[in-house]
């Protein structure tokens, strides 16, 4: 017995995809359809095995009795990985981008502008669920109002890009800084009683 019917992750595919999601489909059968849906994508091994583990993981983002620090620590990770990347596999569409679209545009509704786009926000979510939504790649059937109101401009932390080759130098200095201070104190506590660092310095040299 078919439990599309209950599913309204898999109705949602049907509704814009319908040649490519069967009536018989259940969400057991997701994972096997991206390529129905986008038949000029070829997908790797590694990446069909990619895909079904995201749309495992979109599942539990979207349990609402998952512990409050675990989801967090799962949205972190998902918008650390989207950080250098368009959809969840690199570049190519998948039906994992858009289980993912379809279970978390709802919660994003109600993100703040904190949450969304603040120091600690999800930046690269919210870009990506902006994507997803839009663009042709994905042809989303959806009516304007269904779609996550996102203002593209408004962003409320700007993070500075990381310059690796400063970032390093920065290390070594205050690396650098911590031993000569170490050394410093070390040199006052191993002088001989009544002699200056000076004068064990002069006694060195003349050795």
């Amino acid at each position: 017995m078919s439990t599309s019917a209950s599913s309204p992750l898999v109705n949602f595919l049907r509704q814009s995809y319908p040649s490519a999601v069967p009536s018989t489909a259940s969400e057991a059968d997701i994972s096997h359809i991206s390529h129905a849906i986008f038949p000029d994508t070829a997908y790797t091994d590694n990446e069909k095995v990619e895909t079904s583990q995201w749309l495992t993981t979109s599942s539990r983002l979207a349990t609402p009795d998952e512990d409050e620090a675990k989801h967090a620590e799962r949205l972190g990770s998902l918008n650390i990985h989207l950080a250098t990347r368009t959809t969840l596999l690199g570049s190519k569409p998948s039906v994992a981008d858009v289980a993912l679209y379809f279970r978390l545009a709802p919660a994003l509704k109600t993100w703040t502008a904190e949450e969304r786009t603040g120091e600690h926000g999800y930046h690269n979510i919210v870009r990506f669920i902006d994507f997803v939504q839009n663009a042709p790649l994905f042809g989303l059937s959806l009516k304007a109002e269904d779609k996550v109101e996102i203002d593209v401009d408004h962003v409320d932390f700007v993070r500075k890009p990381v310059d690796h080759k400063e970032e390093k130098e920065r290390k070594k200095k205050e690396k650098a800084a911590a031993t000569a201070s170490i050394l410093d104190g070390n040199d006052e506590t191993s002088l001989p009683v009544g002699r200056s660092k000076d004068q064990a310095g002069k006694k060195i040299s003349k050795d």
